[in-house]
């Protein structure tokens, strides 16, 4: 997860010297890069003490680390075409060109693809294949738009000699949770966990003592707190005038995962 990812997950934690720094390093992140932390203090209206403290909250050991960081997020979207100052650069607008709207769909979607695989923890990684290389069984679990990934990724297990079940069957999913043991694995795609299904399925595998595997958002708490294992999908907010564009973006960061844990389990 990027600085800037983590800041704003985290920003209503923060004490209220801390809401101020990340509300100006979000809405102008190359003020970090060009101020001082002193400097960086007098413009947010607080000591420089909290703008050591507020780095060291967020992972970095100070405000030179920090620094670095978000001037390599910056140079990263810049390359690409993106701009994390104005996300409304990539909102499609009634006035648009069709060249125009290619360009910020196609931008969308690589900044999901570029901002999840960049969060990705290589240990965790390389533990998720050695996991699931391990396992008995392997019940795949995603429902709506997320079954679309589920069945891809199923085939793909499937052709790697993995022992996957996956059913089509929403009602199914709870009952062969139950059937699971220590040595299987539960592995859920998801973009939330609100639907009662999936719900009664992780909490029916974590009672059976299988492994929890999750691919989902950053703030799907109930998923947070069942994995063993989580792989973050960072997206921005929707492009608002295509319908569903909100999951086409969380699809696209979603396959790249799965995509990358089968490279994963032929190392």
């Amino acid at each position: 997860m990027t600085a800037l990812d983590k800041i704003a997950n985290l920003q209503s934690q923060f004490s209220p010297n801390g809401q101020k720094i990340a509300t100006l390093v979000l809405a102008q992140p190359e003020l970090v890069v060009s101020l001082s932390s002193q400097e960086l203090a007098k413009v947010a209206n607080v000591s420089q003490s909290s703008i050591v403290k507020f780095t060291q909250r967020i992972g970095f050991k100070g405000f030179p680390a920090f620094k670095m960081a978000i001037s390599e997020e910056l140079a990263r979207h810049n390359t690409i075409g993106g701009n994390v100052l104005n996300q409304l650069s990539t909102q499609l607008e009634p006035n648009n060109t069709l060249a125009s709207s290619l360009s910020k769909m196609a931008q969308q979607k690589a900044n999901a693809i570029i901002d999840t695989t960049k969060a990705i923890d290589t240990q965790l990684l390389t533990d998720i294949a050695a996991r699931l290389s391990q396992a008995q069984r392997i019940q795949l679990v995603g429902l709506g738009a997320n079954a679309i990934i589920t069945r891809d990724f199923n085939d793909k297990l499937l052709a790697l000699g993995l022992p996957v079940i996956h059913s089509k069957d929403h009602a199914l999913q709870s009952t062969i949770a139950n059937t699971l043991t220590e040595q299987d694995v539960l592995f859920v795609i998801s973009n939330n966990s609100e639907q009662p299904i999936l719900q009664l399925t992780a909490h029916a595998a974590k009672l059976r003592g299988a492994g929890i595997i999750v691919i989902s958002t950053p703030d799907d708490l109930l998923l947070n707190s069942l994995a063993d294992m989580k792989l973050d999908v960072i997206c921005e907010p929707p492009l608002h005038s295509i319908a569903n564009q909100h999951f086409n973006l969380h699809l696209a960061a979603q396959q790249t995962l799965t995509d990358i844990i089968c490279i994963a389990l032929q190392q």
